[in-house]
């Protein structure tokens, strides 16, 4: 079968994978981007809390850098898709976490995102053809893939395919996270709200507010199952209710289940494949694939080459 072209082709359409096709072509490149739609992705089930401080994440620490310049990158990052789609991402800083006497503080430059809209978005006006990558090779002419829908042909690869990343020889483990999003009439007006958090079923849980409900979340367990737990979801009820009493009485309007792609060291591989010239890798970004995700995209796109020139028509 005769392979299918492509310049830059992005492997993976979930939030990763579509926000660096997006910074990439708004720089210039040509991007397609292939997605397997498969249950479980990541960006399903994500918070879209940016807040370093919320999640742990210390300045000090390798990880807290990079989360704290991906923030500093957002609010710009997140113009910049709305410009261009005329799609809202409902970017919104502002972060409140409860003390625990019960008060509730501001966290300065922290914000909040929601990540459905964030791929919506960045996907707007790039091709996207579905199918999912069985094989990588590199070539002479450039890389090979062979997928369930036929072969394709690119110049450069970047593989962003988050928990099935360890198909690629990519240490990569899928971590289950659920949540649960609950109907509230005034979700959309009110602030991010990190309410306290609770250990159990893995996780430390906090509730956020979101345009599409109230978000309260999340378990963790070592797994690739990309269907809601019962148990998962009785134990979120009863958190939900602990950390902010008004969700006692409202309905799930939705169980939410992701597969968070997690390192060893539970830092991201951003970067080229150790094993296979002419691909790129953005993966094992774990439960911060929103934190971080301009960070990451400027990090591919400085890897990248300057995009070809296009030669003017009519030009000799």
């Amino acid at each position: 079968m005769t392979p299918r072209h492509a310049d830059v082709l992005v492997v993976g359409g979930g939030l990763i994978g579509a926000t660096t096709a997006f910074a990439l072509r708004q720089a210039g490149h040509a991007v397609t981007v292939l997605d397997a739609d498969l249950p479980g992705a990541a960006w399903r089930a994500a918070a879209g809390l940016l807040s370093p401080a919320a999640e742990g994440l210390m300045p000090d620490a390798p990880l807290g850098a990079l989360a704290a310049e991906s923030l500093r990158l957002w609010p710009a990052f997140a113009q910049q898709l709305e410009a261009a789609s005329g799609m809202h991402v409902h970017y919104r800083e502002g972060v409140l976490t409860r003390q625990p006497d019960g008060t509730w503080t501001r966290i300065p430059g922290e914000a909040q995102v929601h990540p459905p809209s964030v791929v919506r978005a960045a996907l707007h006006g790039l091709p996207v053809h579905p199918g999912r990558v069985l094989t990588v090779h590199s070539q002479p002419e450039g890389v090979r893939l062979t997928t369930d829908q036929g072969p394709w042909q690119a110049r450069t690869v970047i593989l962003a395919a988050g928990a099935w990343s360890a198909t690629f020889g990519l240490p990569v483990t899928p971590v289950q996270g659920q949540a649960l999003l609950f109907t509230s009439p005034d979700a959309a007006a009110a602030p991010a709200r990190a309410a306290g958090r609770r250990r159990g079923q893995g996780a430390r849980t906090y509730t956020l507010t979101r345009p599409d409900g109230v978000y309260v979340g999340a378990t963790v367990r070592r797994n690739n199952h990309g269907i809601p737990d019962p148990g998962a979801c009785r134990w979120l009820q009863a958190a939900a209710g602990r950390l902010d009493p008004r969700l006692r009485n409202q309905p799930v309007q939705a169980t939410l289940v992701g597969l968070r792609p997690v390192t060893p060291d539970s830092i991201p591989i951003v970067g080229p494949h150790p094993s296979t010239p002419g691909v790129l890798v953005a993966t094992g970004h774990g439960r911060h694939g929103a934190l971080l995700a301009p960070w990451t995209a400027q990090r591919l796109l400085d890897l990248l080459p300057p995009p070809p020139l296009l030669t003017p028509a009519g030009a000799a």
